[in-house]
């Protein structure tokens, strides 16, 4: 069965939340935790970060999904997504483990869910059909997906996902099952590990089983570079006085705890110094403009270095 393909250009994206007659969905990327151990095996050294993306509907069963997003190469910016060597399926981009324990690294495995859309995205295998690449906006995508592979964990490759993938049975599969931990109609559709300092957009659209030809656009949902606390895709002086000035409190994901261990610490700190600079500007990903000028941030390396003087002197 070929899936969402007869979609009109008509629907245009707004906001995160997308409404037709059946349902209303709402897309959000939710970062979570990575143990360090399992960052270890996973890359040493590097930072490893992990992201969900998630949807919540109201009125009807979350049916298929369009994404496409690549990662950001240039302007300082390094690194891939992560396909686990054990459980990685390179064909369909799933995860062949039920849910490995968070101190293994395939826990983190880059993938889409199962149209249950729960922790278990090969528990029923025969319900995940993958059609292709995305066709965002609207057009028929190519007849195979990009997605990460997992004998080309490196910095030069698994920088791309385009994929459509979804419900072969349509409406007459069962209901969602929603993810431990999330309540109600919130589901885990997909998640990304992101290996380096880089990031990127997210792309595409939803359909539920009473709207399957309608799209559902989201706008791009932006896979924050490592150091970009405030989401203005660059890490700059804002970004180092946010984790400066709360060193040694409990963090939030994303916004003071860049490495995700629960605490803002010296090594989130480290983390945006010898990140100061990097940005989506320029890229093909979208026109972004940096907030600080070239000339601020030939100054950041005097700043950080005369911070560091300080912490030293202290």
């Amino acid at each position: 069965m070929r899936l969402v393909h007869a979609l009109g250009a008509a629907v245009a994206a707004t906001s995160l939340v997308a409404s037709v007659a059946n349902a209303t969905l709402t897309a959000s990327l939710v970062q979570i935790p990575v143990d360090p151990g399992a960052a270890a095996a996973i890359a040493p050294g590097l930072t490893v970060r992990t992201f969900q993306l998630k949807v919540v509907q109201n009125g009807e069963k979350f049916d298929v999904g369009n994404l496409q997003t690549t990662l950001g190469n240039t302007n300082g910016l390094s690194g891939y997504f992560y396909a686990d060597p054990t459980v990685h399926d390179n064909s369909k981009a799933i995860n062949n483990s039920y849910l490995s324990a968070p101190t293994s690294a395939s826990f983190y495995d880059t993938y889409v869910t199962s149209p249950k859309f729960g922790l278990d995205p090969a528990n029923n295998p025969a319900n995940l059909a993958v059609t292709g690449s995305a066709d965002y906006p609207v057009a028929p995508g190519s007849a195979t997906a990009i997605v990460p592979k997992n004998n080309t964990n490196s910095a030069g490759n698994n920088q791309s996902v385009n994929i459509v993938w979804g419900d072969p049975q349509g409406g007459a599969a069962a209901n969602n099952t929603n993810t431990a931990g999330d309540a109600g109609s919130t589901y885990k559709i997909a998640q990304f590990t992101v290996v380096g300092n880089t990031g990127g957009l997210l792309k595409g659209y939803f359909g539920g089983s009473g709207s399957a030809n309608t799209a559902e656009f989201f706008p791009d949902i932006y896979l924050p570079i490592a150091g970009d606390t405030d989401g203005d895709h660059i890490v700059g002086l804002s970004d180092l006085n946010t984790v400066e000035g709360h060193l040694g409190t409990n963090g939030a994901l994303g916004v003071g705890d860049i490495d995700g261990d629960g605490i803002i610490g010296l090594s989130d700190l480290n983390i945006v110094e010898g990140n100061l600079g990097i940005s989506l500007a320029g890229s093909s990903l979208g026109s972004v403009v940096p907030e600080p000028t070239s000339l601020a941030l030939l100054g950041l390396a005097g700043v950080v270095a005369m911070r560091r003087r300080s912490r030293i002197a202290k």
